[in-house]
């Protein structure tokens, strides 16, 4: 899952620029892994954030479907909206909520799965971080008004369902401004960060889905520890 009109024509010449970079090295750029570590301690740190998202799929030959979405995040907690779903997580444990189907699934945050596990700034670089990558910086340019760093990522297994990630990062901060992914099947998901608020109140009720709350739900608990 994961801008809306997109200037394909510009960012193209880099994407395919950055790819050919990526085949031709045998292990990841050390400037792009300094970038990410960067990223990474940013991400770790425990200011709870707010951040406004836009998801934007664009499948060959129709209209991109473009999602509106907030995510607030205080360390490993998290409450993710976007569209007819919502994510929330204390931690411990994920509630994934599909409001269209009235139904609420639970999982253990140690082995959720799922759309959320690419939607967080911190669960998109831990995808990032786990060697299943060769990565490089692979240019600069404008992305949400931010002037960013493109750094691209090439699975190492040829059977990956993405043929490339690529990350946008603000050229002056170690912030996530951009993600978009590749699919083998030509399908582009894109997550961009519009909005950034830093530091934010929080409460533990924020992170944690009350049934009671929403009568006749069903509820379909898939936790096997």
């Amino acid at each position: 899952m994961m801008k809306m009109t997109w200037q394909f024509l510009l960012s193209g010449l880099l994407i395919i620029g950055g790819h050919y970079l990526l085949i031709a090295q045998e292990s990841s750029d050390p400037a792009a892994r300094k970038v990410l570590m960067e990223m990474k301690k940013h991400y770790s740190s425990s200011t709870p954030s707010a951040y406004t998202l836009r998801m934007t799929v664009a499948i060959p030959e129709q209209d991109p479907q473009v999602t509106d979405g907030k995510l607030v995040q205080n360390g490993e907690q998290y409450q993710l909206k976007l569209g007819q779903q919502a994510w929330y997580c204390n931690g411990k444990t994920v509630w994934i909520h599909l409001k269209d189907q009235k139904e609420v699934q639970i999982h253990s945050a140690s082995g959720a799965t799922g759309s959320e596990s690419l939607l967080t700034p911190k669960s998109i670089l831990d995808r990032f971080d786990n060697g299943s990558y060769i990565y490089a910086l692979s240019g600069t340019g404008v992305e949400n008004k931010h002037a960013v760093r493109y750094i691209d990522f090439k699975p190492k297994d040829r059977n990956d369902e993405f043929i490339k990630l690529r990350l946008s990062v603000a050229s002056k901060s170690p912030e996530v401004v951009k993600f978009e992914a590749f699919s083998r099947d030509g399908i582009r998901y894109t997550l961009d960060i519009l909005e950034v608020l830093s530091p934010v109140k929080t409460t533990a009720a924020q992170f944690a889905f009350d049934p009671k709350a929403h009568p006749g739900i069903h509820v379909e608990d898939l936790r096997i520890d």
